[in-house]
């Protein structure tokens, strides 16, 4: 089994790097990290070349594609900001582009292809949601969420809310995450959760 996490934040090595890492090293698996602070993402400029060529701005995205492709399921491992990082959303905008263009063949009319989706069969995933207060907002993590759904991706959640994540008290000290066995544990059960998703799909 092959697992995936992208940590949204905008400080590499931080909390939602840490906290993925740890939660990764400690299951029977193998995993890739990618860290968007390390990644060039640009805004889309909604040029439709995407329909027949896909995304032709020069940037990480295609990189970050294959590795979602390669793997069985995917950790988006997200810190608080105003919402959610402004790369981050960056990101699941361009995808979102993506699908909406194939959609309807183009930026407006009529839909085309109702069930498009950029990942085909659910893949799996599920969320890390960091802050400092320990209170992402239901707002913002469900803005995430159903990106994340359009694109084709499935949650999977776990019995504690707020469900479709892990809310996680996490400050401004890198590695602070990790002092927290709760965050750990709960980090855990969710990407267990997920690894018997995988094995069911």
């Amino acid at each position: 089994m092959r697992l995936l996490a992208i940590t949204g934040s905008h400080r590499r090595d931080g909390n939602s790097y840490a906290l993925s890492k740890a939660v990764l090293d400690s299951l029977d698996c193998e995993y890739a990290i990618i860290q968007l602070a390390e990644k060039e993402i640009g805004f889309c400029t909604v040029c439709e070349e995407c329909v027949d060529k896909g995304c032709v701005i020069e940037d990480d995205l295609d990189e970050i594609l294959v590795e979602i492709e390669r793997s069985d399921g995917v950790i988006f491992a997200v810190p608080k900001y105003l919402s959610a990082p402004s790369k981050f959303m960056a990101f699941l905008e361009r995808l979102a582009s993506i699908v909406h263009m194939h959609k309807h063949l183009g930026y407006g009319g009529p839909t085309v292809n109702p069930d498009y989706v950029l990942f085909q069969g659910g893949k799996p995933f599920c969320v890390f949601a960091l802050s400092g207060s320990g209170e992402f907002g239901e707002s913002a993590l469900r803005t995430v969420v159903d990106y994340l759904e359009y694109l084709g991706f499935t949650p999977v959640s776990h019995d504690r809310s707020p469900f479709v994540a892990v809310n996680l008290k996490a400050g401004n000290v890198k590695g602070e995450v990790l002092d927290s066995k709760e965050a750990l544990e709960q980090g855990r059960e969710l990407v267990r959760n997920l690894m018997a998703s995988v094995r069911t799909t």
